[in-house]
């Protein structure tokens, strides 16, 4: 018997518990009903009477099949709907079913402290998710975050100026349209004159089960950069006391020789000589002594500054027509210094000016930093790659000192200093960049 049912419900396709259902209220009524006809015409009852009796009998035993098919139907439809819900991540929707013991509400249970668990896992990793996040908008190279469609998902603001609007204005832009190719599983700089000046790195991760790619951007200047200062200080420590070492018994010699030499007239035609070994001696000494102050640590003081008053004591030291255009309040910086680089950096645009043209000194903020620039009308910068060289110059009277000591006195206050020309018109602009 039992293998015909199967064999019956194989034959009729019977993969739903409904069908099933449906199957077995339907075979129930009609056993009943031929049962009830069979003993009605057995016993010679009319036909008004069987009728009755099939009315009676077969319509509440139908609704009581039918009240029991939906009351083991309803928690399933409710469990699809909750389970549907944790899919979508909404935990908030409960099965609750009307059954209060066995099976059911045991499923139930289950349910709900799998939705509980999953939400606070979900929550464990949104909050890692903002962590890693407001981690990355800290950091000060460009990061690049992308989806698994290779779009902008996110980035930090080293990123905005680097391509010098705001990411979020690029959001789901393709990566090709940002200057980033894939090939052979490698992230690459599409862009040239990026590839000579910057390093690409990419890994990838998971987070909120979504794959992304990180491409960080390293500034391989600022790598050559500390590499060379490096190599300049110990030279300098070298040179400084091997010079001075061999000088100072030179010009120690020299005087003695003319305070010997004083009043003997035969030897006379020599103190011109000794004269000029003493006087460039000194000279030499001073010249390194001054190259020296390149790699020296000075003691910083940093506080907030207001820029405006100080723009103008810039100013007031020049006799010659300086504009001035703050748009920024304040700066953190040592006020001392700052002041020193200014001075070195307006004299030098001074120089550069042609036909007493202004000089522009500005100060304004860009995103989360502040820059003091300052613009000249000169003929701009020639060779930009030599421009930090030491003993590099290209004026006549010239040492190539100052533009190193500026930039030594800016990084010790935590800032940065740039120089490049002006695309408005000839000129250059010396800009300094302060974080807020």
């Amino acid at each position: 018997m039992f293998k015909s049912m199967k064999k019956l419900t194989e034959r009729l396709e019977l993969r739903s518990i409904e069908s099933i259902l449906t199957l077995f209220i339907g075979s129930c009524l009609l056993a009943l009903s031929g049962l009830t006809v069979f003993i009605l015409w057995y016993s010679s009852a009319s036909v008004l009477v069987v009728c009755s009796l099939l009315v009676l009998l077969i319509c509440p035993f139908a609704l009581l099949c039918w009240y029991v098919r939906s009351a083991l139907l309803n928690p399933f439809y409710r469990f699809s709907a909750v389970l549907e819900a944790i899919r979508h991540e909404d935990y908030s929707l409960r099965a609750n079913p009307k059954f209060n013991q066995g099976a059911v509400k045991l499923l139930a249970d289950e349910i709900t402290a799998m939705s509980l668990e999953l939400q606070s896992r979900k929550s464990q990793y949104d909050q890692q998710a903002v962590l890693v996040l407001r981690l990355i908008e800290q950091l000060a190279t460009p990061i690049v975050v992308l989806n698994k469609a290779h779009k902008l998902h996110h980035a930090n603001e080293a990123f905005s100026n680097w391509r010098k609007q705001p990411w979020q204005t690029l959001r789901h832009t393709n990566a090709d349209d940002l200057g980033f190719t894939l090939a052979e599983n490698k992230w690459q700089l599409s862009d040239e004159s990026h590839i000579a000046k910057w390093q690409l790195r990419h890994s990838q991760f998971t987070m909120q089960e979504q794959s992304y790619q990180l491409l960080v951007l390293t500034n391989i200047e600022q790598v050559v950069y500390h590499t060379e200062q490096i190599a300049w200080q110990k030279m300098t420590r070298v040179l400084s006391h091997e010079i001075n070492n061999s000088l100072s018994p030179i010009k120690s010699l020299a005087q003695t020789l003319q305070d010997m030499l004083k009043g003997n007239d035969d030897f006379a035609n020599l103190d011109p000589a000794l004269k000029v070994i003493v006087e460039r001696s000194t000279g030499l000494m001073q010249f390194v002594n001054r190259y020296a102050n390149l790699s020296k640590q000075f003691d910083v003081h940093i506080a907030q500054c207001e820029i405006a008053p100080l723009l103008h004591s810039v100013s007031n030291l020049f006799d010659y027509p300086i504009e001035i255009k703050c748009d920024a309040p304040y700066v953190l910086a040592d006020k001392v210094l700052l002041e020193q680089v200014l001075v070195n950096l307006v004299k030098n645009a001074i120089e550069a000016s042609k036909s007493h043209q202004p000089i522009e000194l500005n100060a304004y903020g860009q995103g989360k930093q502040i820059v003091i620039e300052i613009r000249d009308s000169g003929s701009g910068i020639q060779n930009t790659d030599n421009l930090f060289v030491p003993f590099y110059t290209t004026k006549a009277q010239g040492k190539g000192i100052g533009l190193n000591l500026c930039r030594n006195m800016i990084e010790q206050q935590g800032a940065k200093l740039t120089l490049s020309n002006r695309e408005d018109k000839a000129g250059a602009i010396a800009q300094c960049w302060f974080n807020i």
